[in-house]
Formats: C-alpha cells, structure tokens, sequence
C-alpha cells in the first residue's frame, strides 16, 4: 500500500474501530481480502487450470458461494424470485454467462444496500471477500473474451459544445439555450449520442442560429434598429448587496453582454420603477447609472418626496412623467461584445438602505427599489465597423482589388471549414461553399459573401455532427479501431467540450496521434490548457448534479437575511474541482482537501473570517473547521440536497450513494408518497424535527429496506441546514441537533467527519465512481455490465500513481472504449444521413 493510502487506512480504521478493520482495509489488499490474495495477483489472466471452468476456480467458489445462501437466498429464490433473481438456479460455472446479474450483485453488496436493513447483516469482511473474489472473476472472464468496445451512435454536438466551438472558431458568445432546444440527458449527461436526436424544427433552429452568428460575427452595417430585453437573473434576489463585476459603491442591478451589430448610437430603455398607489420603496431617492463597459454614460433618480408628493397629487400622469425618464437614454457603442450594466448607488445606512428586525421571520420592508429588466435598442444610426475579436479572427485577409476577393475568400473559408469539419478539406467541401461566397458577394458585397459561407459552415453536418463511418471490409458487429481524426475529435470534445485545434488536428492529418508517446504529450498539453475547465464546469457538474441547485430556491421566511447564494456555490465548486485536475492531485483528494475556495459572502455564510472582497481566492481550512473539508463541505452539495425550507436527509443521503460510492438505491415504489409529518403521530401541537419525521416512515418495513441506508447517511449532515450554514440547533423545533446514525454493517456515524472516514476505508470506491462516470462522459455513451471489467483496470493502475488525475485520463483515454469502434450489425443498421437531408 502508498503510504499516502496507508495513512488514510490507518485513519479510517480509527475512526471505524478496530473490529471493523477488515471493512476499512477494502479492497487495498488488507486483512479484508488476505483469503483472496492470490486470486488477485492472477486478475486478467485467463489460463485453465485442473478445477476451473472459463477461468473461474471452482475450489475457490465453493468458499464463496456459501455466503450466497447464507445471506441472499432467503428472498433470492426459485420460490420468491425476488429481483427476477433465484442464486440457486445458478452456479459459478456459469458466472461469465451470468455476468450482467453478477455486477448488479457487486453493486448492491458495495453500497450495502443489500440484504436490506432489517435482514440479518454478513460481516462486513465476508462483504469484502465475496466482492473481491467476484469481482477478480468476472474481469478474468473478460480478458478471455476480445476486448469489448461498444458503439457510439452519430454524435451530434450539444448545447454547450456548439457554444464552445463557436468561440474557437469564431470568437463570438453564443446564448445556446436561447438560440437552440433543450438536449435530452441519459446516464445524467447531455452529450450522450443516441438521445441527441434531430427533428426538421430542431434543424431549423440551427439554421436560424448560423444565420444569427454569421451575422453577429462579421457585424452588420446595415443592420435595422432591434430591441434586446434583459432580464435581472433569478437568482439577483433583494438586490440590497453589492453585485460582483459592478462598480463599487453600487449594490443590486445587473450587467449583460450586448453584441452591438455596428458603430453608431444606441438607446437603453430601463423598465418602470415608479409605481402609484402604495409607492412601495420610493420614499428615498434611489439613484440610478447605466455604464459601458464600466464608464458611466447616464445617472438618474428614482423616489424621494418630490416624486411621492407628485403621485399623491396626480397620480398616473406624475407615475408616466417619472418613468418616462427611464426611457430613450442614448449613448454611442462600438461594434462588438460590450458590458452594459444599471445599477443603483448605495447609499448610506443613515439614509435609511439598512433593514429592521422584523417581528416575524421575512417580509421586512426594505424600503429599495429593485431592478427587474432593461433594454437595448439600436442601431438608431450607424457610424462605422469597428474591428472586433470576431473580425479579427475571420479576416485572416481583406482584398483590396475585385482580383484579390477570390484568392482571399477561399483562404477565409478554407480555414474556418478545416477547423469546423475537424479534418482536411477536399474540393467536394469547398467547392459548395465558394459557390454559396459568390452568391453572397454578388449580392451585396465581399463582407456579405463571407457571411454566408459562415452561415453555411455552421449550418452544415460535418460542423454539427461527429460521425465515426465504419471502414470498408469490417464485418458487421466486429470492433476496429478508429481513425486519427477521429481520435483528435474524441479528445478535444472530451477534454475541451469543443473542436480540435490546429495541432491536433495536424498531428491526426499527419496519422501520429495514436503514437503513445505522442497521445500522452498531447493529453497533457489539453489538460494544462485553460479550455480543459470544462471537465469541472461540464464533466463534475454533471456528475455531481449541480443542475438541481438550480431548484432549490431558499424561502425568504425562513432565510430572511440570506442573499441568494447559488452562483457563489457554482463557483465554490467549479474553481475547487479544477484545482485537483489541474494539479494533478490524487483524485481522492476531492473528498479530504483541506482548502476551497471563497469570496467574501460565501465566507461569512460558512462562519470563515478574513476573507474580504468579491474576488473567489484559495483559502486554507483549519482542523476545526474540517466539516468543510472536500466535495461534503460544500454548499453545492449541502443546499442542491435540500429543500427551499428544510434539510432533506434523503436526499443526501441518495447523493452520496449515486454520486460518491456509485451505489444508487432503487427508486421508490409507484405510489409511495414524499410527504412527511410534520405534526407528532399522535396529534400533540410538537413541531417535529427532521429526524423525527424521518423515524414515521422508516417504520414502514418496506420504506426502511431503503432507509436504513439513506436515512443515516443524510442525518449525519444535519447539522447544515437547507443553505448549508453550520448550526447546533433546529430552527423550527428549537431542539439541539441529533445528527448520530448506524450504517449498515454496525458502523457509527454523527457528523460529515465521520462519514468521509467511512469513506475513506474503500478509496477505490470512490475512485471507480468517478472513472465510471469520466469514460461515459468521454466516450458519450452510457456504459453497462460489459465496461466494468475496463473500468476495475483502470482504477487498478492509476493506484500505482496514487490515483492521480492524469493517470485516471490516460487510462480512459487507451481503454478500447475509447479508441476502437464497433461496426453495426447486420440488421438494424443505421442508414448514412446525406448532406443534402439535413440541409433541406
């Protein structure tokens, strides 16, 4: 074992008691697994022996199988057929046949999800051994049979990818959610090939998205006068507080970026603020500033009791005269990206911007108004083309007679269709697109020529779709491996969410990419590049499902005094996550690292003084503060598992059986209800705690199968509440907080530390979640019973290097998963889409 590892075995072991040292030890090769050490030492050979059967050693089995009936038959049976499993209609010489219902059973047994609670419980060193020797069984079985590769279906590119790819190529911010439909997931991914499927309106909606791109990229001189509203983003809240990236001395508002099509003059339209009859928030003057590109071009006030006198008086008229001076404010724009942002002052808390103790939770007047939209609107008249970011990477040239257009035109295209197609080009790509330039510039000019061949490159299907074509002469179903390009593609959607650059796709054209020397140089190239924050903002978010924070929104009577902290937890995490994968650091890390990352806000709600400003810096934890130590400490996962009122032990309990042990529990049976007690049983007036509520339905035998592992895992955190501060007490009960627990297998647990311990005994676990999730994430498809053999192996090396990122890559990155292909069947196979299909 490394020593790094021994450390947290010996840490863990404390932590778990020494009874439980077998448990602890896992799969690292300790007292746990001794009886199958040399079973171990023999996994991916496939050698037949006297007393084996398809590599499995019958002698051996014996000993194991035992366990099966000791354990597992009681509801796994030709009677019961609990599961639609019966273990005594099986037999170990047929475990490879068996292979799909025998990694489910290493699943269960590994969560420790089955028996389930309530069943007389195995010891948790035969857990082990069974796993262990199962395991090293079915992988043995595997390295028998030819490598298994499995399909990946016409990719088209997602959201996120068409956005980045859009950036590389042409240096303009794609909105993809607004321009483009909502990608189907699978697995909890959404680059998943075969559920990113393709109807005529979603083909539409490309076409109408190259247009708009085309368009914003070249810039537009004689672009008509187009309104663009925006809205102040959910998650602004009361805009009391200061907004990062604004001014400072400014609080609330918010700031946009606005691609002005053409030099000229502009107007910023400010939704209404005034209101009459209550008035609510306009007693004191609120000044307003609009700014550009953080140069202040207009001021106004809002409120005050010149204002309120005058609704008093006249009511409508005085509330129109008002917000009318919020409207046809002209200011002059380049063209290009530019900031736009309003904001209001701050004023003084002697001006009355402070807040009273209200005598109830919420609803205290905070006598300030709040912004809620604001639009842009023009050109009102064009002065000029500007250069821009965009310009400057399309016009590689600019001719300056009639005779130079052409040269100069196929030189543009020929470039930015390389790139876009990811691969050479030939005169069967070109010639089209030349073809639709002439067109353009008979039109209305060079510039407009060139649009439209944007507008067609990203239009076309070699832009929007990854095709992988199966080589003449490959049998149906029969795996190959796939070529550089293909490969070059495979990495850069893997490890930038975009295109392949330059050299990548020279190295590919060149057929040196798959030299191992050369495929490991460039890993590591692609992962030292800022691009590569994809694998936390994409890959980990995803895997960690952040998209549900996005549904937790706090309940303002209950969290009074919170200020929205979502996109600070984003943040948090995306900063953090990146750290351990850039800096190559044991993977397992992501669960122990004793620093993070924090702004001001983000360190006051977490109780961590001296850290000031907006600014996210790395910020080393102190032993006492270690519940935050790693991914359990962060208010992603503390909040995203919550409810807008309340904890949810449930919830977070499920998170780290799917997300950090690959365990995920069975759903709940059709027609079980979520709602919970909150009065006691017997009708007494008692608010109920949390775990109080969670004792009522773990009473139900049927709901502690699954609860009994939940339900302990999730109370272990409840000392963090629903926007993850840490507290001693329940707000509503007003109780001290019980977060103590049993896991399944006798173990105890009464805070985060503990938990993380438990965790810390089987580190492969974790590992092999986060690999199984990396290769579905890299290849783009979900994987099965028939990956887990690859998916041990990897894990298996990269624990020679103390589990460390790159190496968890490099391996993904060789596995036959990764570079190899399987031909479709001979029947039920895909029919080739033609160019000519998806243009029209």
């Amino acid at each position: 074992m490394h020593n790094r590892h021994m450390s947290r075995f010996l840490l863990a072991a404390t932590a778990c008691g020494f009874t439980a040292l077998a448990w602890c030890a896992g799969g690292l090769g300790e007292p746990a697994v001794a009886a199958a050490a040399a079973d171990s030492a023999s996994t991916g050979s496939a050698s037949s022996t006297p007393g084996t059967a398809d590599g499995i050693d019958l002698t051996q089995a014996k000993q194991y199988w035992g366990f099966l009936h000791q354990y597992c038959s009681k509801c796994h049976n030709t009677e019961d057929w609990a599961g639609g499993i019966a273990w005594d209609t099986m037999s170990p010489q047929n475990i490879p046949q068996d292979a799909k219902t025998w990694e489910m059973a290493v699943q269960k047994l590994s969560g420790r999800l089955m028996p389930p609670p309530g069943n007389t419980q195995p010891p948790q060193v035969s857990v082990d051994q069974f796993v262990h020797w199962m395991e090293g069984d079915l992988d043995r079985a595997a390295a028998a049979s030819h490598p298994y590769t499995g399909s990946v279906a016409l990719h088209r590119l997602n959201r996120k990818e068409y956005a980045n790819a859009v950036w590389d190529l042409l240096r303009v911010k794609v909105d993809a959610e607004r321009l483009l439909p909502k990608d189907d997931q699978a697995g909890g991914y959404d680059n998943i090939a075969n559920v990113l499927q393709v109807s005529s309106s979603f083909l539409t909606q490309y076409l109408s998205a190259a247009r708009q791109i085309a368009i914003e990229a070249v810039g537009n001189p004689d672009a008509p006068p187009i309104g663009t509203q925006y809205r102040a983003p959910r998650e602004s809240g009361t805009q009391l507080y200061h907004e990062t990236g604004l001014p400072l001395g400014t609080r609330g508002g918010f700031e946009v970026t606005h691609d002005f099509p053409a030099d000229g003059e502009y107007e910023l339209n400010i939704g209404n603020l005034a209101a009459a009859l209550w008035v609510f928030n306009q007693e004191f003057q609120n000044r307003l500033v609009a700014t550009l590109d953080g140069k202040q071009f207009w001021t106004g006030v809002i409120g005050g009791e010149e204002q309120t006198k005058a609704i008093d008086q006249k009511q409508d008229p005085a509330v129109d005269a008002i917000n009318a001076t919020l409207k046809h404010i002209r200011f002059h724009a380049t063209a290009g990206p530019h900031q736009v942002a309003v904001t209001f002052i701050h004023r003084d808390f002697a001006e009355s911007e402070g807040r009273l103790q209200p005598l109830t939770l919420g609803d205290a007047q905070n006598e300030v108004l709040r912004l809620g939209s604001f639009e842009v609107l023009g050109p009102i008249k064009v002065t000029g083309m500007s250069e821009t970011p965009a310009r400057e990477r399309i016009f590689t040239c600019m001719p300056r007679t009639a005779q130079e257009q052409e040269p100069c035109a196929e030189q543009i295209i020929s470039s930015l269709a390389r790139q876009a197609y990811r691969r050479p080009l030939t005169s069967a790509d070109l010639d089209p697109l030349l073809a639709i330039y002439r067109g353009g510039l008979a039109h209305g000019g060079f510039e407009v020529g060139i649009r439209r061949a944007i507008t067609a490159i990203l239009a076309s299907p070699y832009f929007l779709y990854r095709a992988e074509p199966t080589p003449p002469g490959v049998k149906p179903g029969a795996a190959y491996p796939i070529s550089d390009l293909e490969l070059a593609s495979r990495l850069s959607f893997f490890l930038w969410s975009s295109v392949p650059d330059r050299e990548l796709v020279t190295l590919a054209t060149a057929n040196r990419l798959h030299e191992p020397a050369v495929l490991k140089a460039e890993v590591y190239r692609m992962l030292a590049d800022p691009r590569s924050i994809t694998l936390a903002s994409n890959f980990a978010f995803q895997w960690l499902d952040v998209e549900r924070l996005s549904e937790v929104n706090p309940d303002p009577k209950i969290f009074p005094d919170i200020v929205d902290p979502r996109e600070d937890f984003r943040t948090e995490l995306k900063l953090f996550v990146d750290s351990i994968f850039r800096e190559n650091q044991d993977v397992v890390d992501l669960l122990t690292a004793n620093y993070t990352f924090l702004n001001q806000r983000l360190a006051l709600l977490y109780g961590i003084n001296g850290v000031k400003g907006d600014q996210f810096r790395r910020v080393t934890l102190a032993p006492s503060e270690s519940v935050r130590y790693g991914l359990l400490g962060k208010g992603a996962f503390l909040m995203g598992t919550s409810y807008p009122t309340r904890t949810a032990p449930v919830l977070r309990g499920e998170w780290i059986l799917d997300h950090i042990t690959g365990t995920p529990p069975d759903p709940p049976p059709p027609g079980v209800k979520m709602n919970l007690a909150v009065m006691a049983p017997d009708g007494d007036q008692k608010v109920l705690t949390v775990r109080e509520q969670m004792v009522i339905h773990r009473n139900n035998p049927s709901c502690n199968a699954c609860h009994g592992v939940l339900d302990p895992l999730g109370l272990a955190f409840e000392n963090f509440d629903a926007v993850g501060r840490w507290r001693t007490r329940d707000q509503l009960s007003g109780t001290p907080i019980d977060a103590s627990g049993v896991l399944p297998g006798g173990f105890k647990s009464a805070s985060p530390n503990d938990v993380r311990r438990i965790l810390l005994g089987h580190p492969q676990q974790f590992v092999q979640t986060l690999t199984e999730n990396l290769m579905t994430y890299a290849i783009g498809r979900t994987l099965d019973y028939r990956d887990m053999p690859e998916v041990r192996s990897i894990v298996r090396a990269s624990a020679k290097d103390d589990y460390r990122f790159r190496g968890l890559v490099m391996g993904i990155v060789n596995s036959p998963q990764f570079k190899m292909q399987s031909a479709p069947p001979a029947t039920g196979a895909a029919t080739p889409i033609k160019t000519a299909q998806l243009i029209r």
